[in-house]
């Protein structure tokens, strides 16, 4: 239960704007390069109009991106720590987990708990789940695939629908360009606009969050992003309150030369969380060890290992 809350906090964050747009599957639209990304002469309104053309642009790498995430396999490590009031130590805990492709769909399995081996009762938990889920599938009858199917699809609706508020709600600037593992990115600020009405379910979340992202200039996929919370952030009557000043990060990597995925997620943040926390916390999930196998299940030769995040 603890761990869910934590997990339910952060979903709320800045990032979750461009990690939605992952489930799309469309491939990439083809746009123009901004005239001010090639040199010439800008306005304000022209800069504004720009930073928002290589957003579009960076949503549309992440179609492709969706398709080929579902060729790799990795680990994902969450950590958590939770203080008091008085910012002293009350909670730390880890899990490390193995996500794999079954059914077509990601199955995460627990293989870690605070850097340790699981036991051998927490073993004979995962091993029943993951059982139960194999049979789940093997044993779908054809109504039952596809009602799984068009729920899928429903779902990935939804997610193109809420890249359209993600446009809508903010303004887009663009503060410059840096380089980031020796990748020349564009510095997009984004500030949240006062005439946004949100049209899907949590986007309502969007104009209490402002930030930068940073997107790699040859790829066109977005490198970071860092966020504030610049009012309170609720979810539910009671589940979790994520106070104003709450910093998010959300940093990806490049594996195997042709595609971005996530490396870093962390939450520095004041929260209430369900009727048992109120306080600070830390969390931070670190993705490493990416592999890509064919539909087999079978590993590729030669398939690159992204490096782990380190704090």
């Amino acid at each position: 239960m603890y761990r869910h809350a934590l997990k339910l906090s952060f979903v709320l964050a800045f990032f979750t704007l461009l990690n939605i747009a992952v489930a799309q599957e469309q491939p990439p639209a083809q746009t123009a390069v901004p005239a001010t990304v090639q040199g010439s002469p800008a306005s304000d309104a022209s800069a504004l109009e720009d930073a928002k053309e290589i957003i579009r642009r960076a949503l549309d790498v992440d179609r492709r991106n969706f398709a080929l995430a579902r060729n790799y396999t990795y680990q994902e490590k969450q950590e958590v720590r939770a203080f008091d009031k008085r910012g002293s130590t009350k909670h730390q805990q880890s899990e490390t987990h193995d996500l794999m492709i079954l059914y077509g769909e990601p199955y995460s399995r627990l293989i870690e708990k605070n850097d340790k081996p699981l036991s051998a009762k927490d073993e004979k938990k995962e091993q029943e789940k993951l059982d139960k889920f194999i049979a789940r599938h093997k044993n779908e009858n054809e109504k039952e695939k596809q009602k799984r199917l068009a729920q899928m699809e429903k779902d990935r609706r939804e997610e193109r629908a809420f890249a359209a508020d993600i446009i809508n709600a903010y303004d887009f600037r663009l503060d410059g360009q840096e380089q980031i593992n020796g990748r020349d990115v564009y510095v997009i600020a984004a500030n949240p606009r006062k005439d946004f009405h949100p049209t899907q379910p949590h986007a309502d979340v969007l104009p209490k969050l402002r930030g930068k992202i940073w997107v790699d200039k040859r790829d066109y996929d977005w490198v970071k992003i860092e966020a504030e919370s610049i009012d309170t952030i609720t979810w539910g009557l009671f589940l979790a309150r994520i106070h104003k000043g709450s910093h998010f990060l959300f940093e990806q990597t490049r594996v195997n030369d042709e595609i971005w995925l996530p490396r870093k997620v962390s939450v520095n943040a004041s929260a209430r969380l369900a009727l048992f926390m109120n306080g600070g916390f830390d969390f931070e999930s670190s993705y490493s060890n990416y592999k890509k196998f064919v539909a087999s299940g079978r590993l590729l030769p030669g398939s690159v290992e992204a490096e782990p995040a380190r704090k």
